[in-house]
């Protein structure tokens, strides 16, 4: 659920917002096409040649949908600037592209500027123990040291990650209280997390069915 939402953010993650948006808009699922600062963003970004626009698997499985960065903010890095100096890609050299936001259930998420991309993976180890694993990806030809600094590239991601991991485990403390009772969710604020209860929900379900056999035997 941390994930699937963002109102947490200003108050937990003071590196990340510096350039990433919390607008329910740009995080969630509903809306984003009557945000004007998206629509225009799309616009830019596909007149380039950049597919942009909310995109969403009809079993809702996965999403993708590219978002502006706050202000003049081209990388996640702490003063908005480049993290490296050679684009991701050699063949999109428009600037200001925000980050393509890529997300798969139920293990994935994956933010895409244009200096670097950054993907994230979750696995369950057991009902209380999860393994988070990010990576940071950079143009092939691009040379620690020379066109970025390790340190700069991975420092935003790196306190946000921690930051979670205690706002999770002191969540997880308080939902084993047996004083705790679940309340309903924002439909504002927290669509992403809706959504992927409902996709939770109607994936497993026929695989709880008596008789079913597993379609998922593993996850990468």
């Amino acid at each position: 659920e941390n994930n699937r939402e963002c109102y947490h953010c200003v108050a937990n993650h003071p590196e990340l917002c510096k350039t990433f948006p919390e607008a329910p808009t740009v995080t969630g699922v509903n809306g984003a096409d009557s945000d004007p600062e998206m629509v225009a963003h799309w616009a830019r970004c596909e007149a380039s040649g950049l597919p942009s626009k909310f995109r969403i698997d009809p079993a809702g499985q996965y999403r993708a949908t590219r978002a502006p960065l706050l202000r003049d903010a081209v990388s996640y890095t702490m003063t908005g600037k480049r993290a490296v100096k050679k684009n991701l890609s050699d063949s999109v050299s428009t600037d200001r592209i925000g980050s393509l936001l890529l997300y798969h259930y139920p293990t994935t998420w994956n933010h895409i500027l244009g200096d670097h991309a950054v993907t994230f993976r979750v696995l369950p180890i057991s009902a209380t123990e999860t393994a988070v694993t990010t990576k940071w990806l950079v143009h092939k030809d691009a040379v620690e040291g020379v066109d970025y600094d390790l340190a700069e590239l991975t420092h935003v991601w790196t306190e946000t990650n921690d930051q979670d991991r205690r706002i999770v485990e002191e969540n997880a403390f308080g939902i084993l209280s047996p004083a705790y009772e679940p309340g309903p969710y924002s439909e504002l604020h927290e669509g992403g997390v809706i959504q992927f209860v409902e996709w939770y929900t109607s994936f497993i379900g026929p695989r709880l069915a008596e008789g079913g056999r597993p379609a998922l035997r593993s996850v990468a």
